[in-house]
């Protein structure tokens, strides 16, 4: 839902219900220690081994998220094809993509959609913390654009 901020006519607020965090990869352990160790204030932690399963959840309560953290390459399903599916899906969502390999702009622009926007590239291994700010700054403009 979008609301207008009456204090600047141009700017649309975007209306924050979305308090969800996503988090995509196959190292379950990875998802144990993203999930216990990156509790933010007012953000829900859902984490996801499998695309498909993931896929499934965003379908069906996609305006519930604001940030998808996905990594790339992952059995059945890769990254870029979930980020490709999810913005189809809700255009505003967020992405951040996690990777253990080096993962070049280039390859990004020949494996997304044209229109697809990535908000960060995150490389393996990355300290919580690092990560907690990355989300943060993502997670506040998320309150104030679109």
């Amino acid at each position: 839902m979008l609301i207008k901020d009456t204090s600047d006519k141009t700017h649309y607020q975007y209306y924050h219900d979305a308090n969800q965090l996503m988090i995509i990869d196959d190292e379950k352990d990875l998802l144990f220690v993203y999930k216990s160790g990156l509790e933010i204030d007012g953000i829900e932690i859902f984490t996801f081994d499998d695309p498909i399963s993931a896929l499934d959840e965003f379908s069906k309560n996609s305006e519930k998220y604001c940030i998808v953290i996905t990594d790339m390459r992952m059995p059945v399903m890769s990254g870029y094809e979930i980020i490709n599916k999810f913005k189809m899906i809700n255009p505003k969502i967020r992405i951040i993509i996690i990777s253990a390999y080096n993962i070049t702009e280039s390859e990004i622009s020949q494996n997304l959609n044209s229109n697809i926007k990535i908000d960060r590239v995150i490389r393996k291994p990355v300290t919580l913390e690092d990560l907690r700010r990355m989300i943060e700054d993502i997670w506040n403009g998320c309150k104030t654009t679109q």
